[in-house]
């Protein structure tokens, strides 16, 4: 009996990590930023994450008195995925490692190294309005 082996090729689709300003412009209504989210959470649904660091960058903005919410941070993000059908990517040992490799060619901010290093391991576009990480040859960005 002669045994056949099928290879099925996928045709990967592409992934988006959105940056947590962002988040919080699309979920405050911003004219210009909520709009073009709202266009590529729609075009693209399913394959747009967030990454975990977001949960401690909110939390650093509102302690800074940078940013106000009128609810909790878990209540900001429950609405978000409900919203916008968005889920995160959490931190993982390969992040870890992605991020060790360049601590010297991302500005000092661990909130922007731990985005692009989840970028690199999921293969996955940037979106952010970062001039500093749209710099980058070795990530791609939106």
């Amino acid at each position: 009996m002669a045994i056949s082996i099928n290879f099925v090729f996928m045709d990967f689709e592409k992934m988006f990590l959105i940056d947590t300003h962002y988040l919080i412009w699309d979920m405050a209504a911003h004219p210009i930023y909520s709009k073009k989210t709202e266009e590529l959470f729609s075009e693209f649904e399913g394959q747009c994450y967030y990454s975990s660091i977001s949960y401690w960058e909110i939390g650093m903005l509102i302690g800074k008195g940078r940013l106000k919410m009128n609810s909790s941070i878990s209540q900001f993000f429950q609405d978000l995925e409900r919203k916008s059908k968005i889920k995160a990517l959490h931190i993982t040992p390969e992040i870890g490692d992605y991020v060790k490799q360049f601590v010297h060619e991302i500005n000092g901010d661990p909130a922007d190294r731990i985005l692009v290093a989840t970028a690199m391991v999921h293969r996955a576009i940037l979106v952010t309005a970062d001039e500093n990480l749209k710099s980058l040859s070795f990530i791609d960005t939106l």
